[in-house]
C-alpha cells in the first residue's frame, strides 16, 4: 500500500460549493434570485451594518479595554458587514487589540462578482482590495485570512450553516445574524443554528439583527437569548437585540505571554511566527548552529494538496493545510521575506490509466476549480513541464517547490521582534516547576522557563518522558542531488511516487527515500538508485546514464505518529506543554496550519480548522496518559 493511501478513511459529507448570482435591482440594491430577497436595505447598506449589527450589539464602545474581540455572523453575503466593521475597528479600537470575524456562507460570491459588488463603496477600497487579494478559493470548509499584519482575522465557513458552526471551536463576544429572512431562508434561524450560537457564546455575548420575525424571537428564547426590540433601520421600525442569558464556559486568557519553542526547523519557526504575531514573547531552542538543519535543510520540498475519492481526514487536512500555506507564505513576502521558490505550479503524474481516471473523478465528483488542479493528457504535461513525461496527469497551478530553509528564516525575521534564539543549545529534559516549564541542558541547568513550552524538534521530542505517549517513530529520508545538464531540462516540479524539481544551482532536487525505523545517517548508494528509478517512472531517460555511486545527497529524518496524522496541541495531563510534531513528509504542506492551530489554542482564538479534525490531530489521541518527569 502506498503511503498517502494509508492513512485512516473518515468520510466526509462533501458539498461542493454553488456560488452566489450578483443581481441588482434598479435602485441598485444587491439582490438575489435564488432566494428572493435583498442582501441588505435599500437605504444604505454600511448605515444599515453600523445601526443594526455594530449598535445593536453595543460596538464600537465594549472594544474599549479588549485585547480581543469575536464576532460570529451568519450570513458573510458579500462581505460588507466584516468591511464595515473592520472599518470601525481602524477607528475605535486599541491598538495592540485583535479582532476576530467568523462568518458562515453556504453560497459565496466568486472573487470577480465580489470586487464588481464592493467598487460600489469607494469608502472600503483599500479593505477590499487587501480582502481580495487573500480571498479563497471556493471550495467547502473553513478559510482562515490574516489581514492588518494579523490585527484582524477572518475566518470564512463555506457550507451549510447548522454544520458548520457545529464545527466551530471559539467563545463569540458578539453574534451578527443576517440571513436572508426567515420566510425566504428558513434553515438560516433554525433551533439547531441557534442552539449552535449558544454553545459558542462567550459570557457577556451579545446578539443582533434585523428582523423581529415571532419565530426568530422564540427560537433565541428557547436558545437562552434575552433579546428585545429596538428601533429598526430607516423604513423598518424594528429589529432584535440582546444578550445571551444562559449558562456560558469560558478559558481563562493567558496574561503571561512568554513561550518557549524547542526546535528551528518548519515547525518551530512558524510557531514561533504565529505567536509572536499575537504578542507574545518567544525563545527558540535549537541545538544546532542555525535554524533549519534537520528535515528542514533539504535543498527542496513540495507544497501541494491531496485528494481522495471520500475526501477522508487526510484530504482534507491537507487541503486546507495547502491552501492556508499559500497565504502564509504571501504574507512572509508582503512581510519583506525573501522565499526561494519555483512557479509553474506542479505536475503530478498518474500511476498508471486507473490511477488517471481516479484523477478525473475526484475533480468532476467535488466540482474542484481549475484555479486549483486542471487534468493534463500526456502530450499536455510534456509541454508544460518541457520534458519527457511517461504519462498523463494533474497540475496544481498555485502548488510549488520551496526551500524549507527560507521559510524558516522568514519565520523568524517575521517573529524578530519578539522572538530571541538560542542555538547550539540541546534541551535534554523538560521540569514544570510551579506554573512554568523549565528547559534543562545535559548538565541540568536551565536553559529557559516560561508558563509555555512547544515541542517542535520532530522524533526528538521522543526523548522527553512527558511526551512518552505520542506515537512518535523516525521515518529516514534521503534525497539526490542530480547534476543539470545541457541536454535536460525541466520547467516545474514534477511527482508520481517521488518527485524532482527544476535545477537551482546546477542540481536538481530528486526524492525522496522513506526509511521507516532506520536510523543510518549517511547516504547509501542503494537509495540513490532507488531515487533514481522513481525518476525514470516519471521522466523517461532524464536521468539516463548517472551512476547512483556519483550521486550527492542528503539524509533526514522526519517524525511520524503512528495514524500518519500530525501531532498538535496541549499534551494529556501537562498543562502549557504543547506539540507541533510528526509532520511526517508534509512538512512544508502542513506546517503553517499545524503552527496556526497550536498557537490558536494557546493564545485562546476560534480555531481555523473544523472540530473533527483538530481531533483527529490532537495530542491526546493516542489513548495514553504521558509520564510526568520526576
Amino acid at each position: 500500500m502506498r503511503r498517502e493511501d494509508s492513512f485512516p478513511i473518515v468520510a466526509s459529507n462533501y458539498q461542493p460549493i454553488v456560488p452566489a448570482t450578483p443581481a441588482f435591482r434598479p435602485d441598485g440594491t444587491l439582490y438575489s434570485p435564488q432566494f428572493d430577497d435583498v442582501y441588505a436595505s435599500a437605504a444604505g447598506t454600511l448605515a444599515e451594518t453600523r445601526h443594526v449589527f455594530l449598535q445593536g450589539n453595543g460596538l464600537p464602545g465594549r472594544w474599549v479595554n479588549r485585547a480581543r474581540f469575536t464576532i460570529v455572523e451568519t450570513g458573510f453575503g458579500a462581505g460588507l458587514n466584516f468591511l464595515a466593521t473592520w472599518l470601525a475597528w481602524r477607528e475605535a479600537a486599541p491598538g495592540h487589540a485583535r479582532l476576530h470575524f467568523v462568518s458562515v456562507e453556504k453560497h459565496p460570491f466568486a472573487r470577480a462578482d465580489l470586487k464588481n459588488i464592493h467598487a460600489r463603496f469607494p469608502e472600503l477600497g483599500a479593505m477590499s482590495t487587501d480582502l481580495l487579494a487573500r480571498y479563497p478559493l471556493l471550495l467547502p470548509g473553513f478559510h482562515r485570512l490574516h489581514l492588518e499584519q494579523g490585527r484582524v482575522t477572518l475566518s470564512l465557513l463555506f457550507g451549510e450553516a447548522e454544520a458548520m458552526l457545529n464545527q466551530l471551536d471559539a467563545f463569540a463576544d458578539a453574534f451578527y445574524l443576517d440571513g436572508f429572512a426567515p420566510a425566504r431562508n428558513p434553515q438560516m434561524w433554525s433551533e439547531g443554528v441557534l442552539a449552535e450560537l449558544a454553545r459558542l457564546a462567550a459570557p457577556g455575548a451579545t446578539v443582533a439583527t434585523y428582523t423581529v420575525a415571532g419565530a426568530v424571537r422564540q427560537g433565541l428564547a428557547n436558545a437562552g437569548f434575552a433579546v428585545e426590540k429596538r428601533d429598526g433601520f430607516a423604513g423598518k421600525r424594528e429589529m432584535l437585540a440582546g444578550r445571551f442569558a444562559g449558562e456560558t464556559t469560558t478559558v481563562e486568557p493567558r496574561t503571561d505571554k512568554r513561550a518557549i519553542v524547542i526546535g528551528a526547523g518548519l515547525a518551530g519557526s512558524t510557531c514561533a511566527q504565529r505567536l509572536a504575531e499575537r504578542g507574545w514573547v518567544v525563545e527558540i531552542i535549537e541545538r544546532h548552529a542555525a535554524p533549519a538543519q534537520g528535515a528542514s535543510g533539504n535543498p527542496a520540498g513540495l507544497v501541494r494538496p491531496i485528494f481522495s475519492l471520500d475526501w477522508n481526514t487526510h484530504s482534507r487536512f491537507t487541503s486546507a493545510a495547502f491552501l492556508y500555506a499559500l497565504r502564509h507564505h504571501a504574507a512572509l513576502v508582503h512581510a519583506g521575506g525573501t522565499l526561494i521558490q519555483g512557479t509553474g505550479g506542479v505536475l503530478q503524474l498518474a500511476r498508471d490509466d486507473n490511477h488517471f481516471g481516479k484523477l478525473q473523478r475526484i475533480i468532476g465528483q467535488f466540482g474542484l476549480p481549475p484555479e486549483l488542479v486542471q487534468l493534463m493528457d500526456a502530450p499536455q504535461a510534456m509541454e508544460l513541464a518541457d520534458a519527457p513525461i511517461a504519462g498523463p496527469g494533474c497540475w496544481f497551478p498555485k502548488a510549488a517547490w520551496l526551500k524549507p530553509e527560507s521559510i524558516c528564516r522568514a519565520n523568524l525575521d517575521a517573529a524578530s521582534a519578539g522572538t530571541r534564539c538560542l542555538f547550539q543549545s540541546d534541551a535534554a529534559a523538560l521540569r514544570r516547576t510551579g506554573r512554568e516549564w523549565e528547559i534543562l541542558d545535559a548538565s541540568g541547568a536551565v536553559l529557559a522557563s516560561a508558563p509555555v513550552a512547544i515541542l517542535a524538534n520532530a522524533y526528538f521530542a521522543a526523548k522527553f518522558s512527558q511526551a512518552a505517549g505520542l506515537a512518535l517513530r523516525p521515518v529516514r529520508g534521503q534525497v539526490s542531488l542530480l547534476p543539470e545538464r545541457d541536454h535536460m531540462n525541466l520547467r516545474i516540479a514534477v511527482c508520481r511516487e517521488g518527485y524532482i524539481t527544476p535545477a537551482r544551482d546546477g542540481v536538481h532536487c530528486l526524492g525522496a527515500s522513506f526509511n521507516e525505523g532506520m536510523l543510518e545517517e549517511g547516504a547509501r548508494v542503494e537509495d540513490h538508485a532507488a531515487n533514481l528509478w522513481r525518476l525514470e517512472r516519471m521522466l523517461p531517460g532524464f536521468g539516463a546514464g548517472v551512476a547512483p555511486e556519483s550521486l550527492d545527497g542528503r539524509v533526514a529524518f522526519r517524525a511520524m505518529s503512528t495514524d500518519r496524522l500530525p501531532v498538535l496541541g496541549e499534551l494529556p495531563s501537562e498543562p502549557g506543554l504543547f506539540a507541533c510534531l510528526a509532520l511526517g513528509s508534509r512538512g512544508m504542506t502542513w506546517g503553517a496550519l499545524a503552527a496556526e492551530i497550536v498557537a490558536s489554542r494557546i493564545d485562546g482564538d476560534p480555531m481555523p480548522v473544523e472540530r473533527d479534525l483538530l481531533t483527529a490531530v490532537d495530542a491526546g489521541r493516542f489513548g495514553k496518559r504521558v509520564r510526568r518527569e520526576a
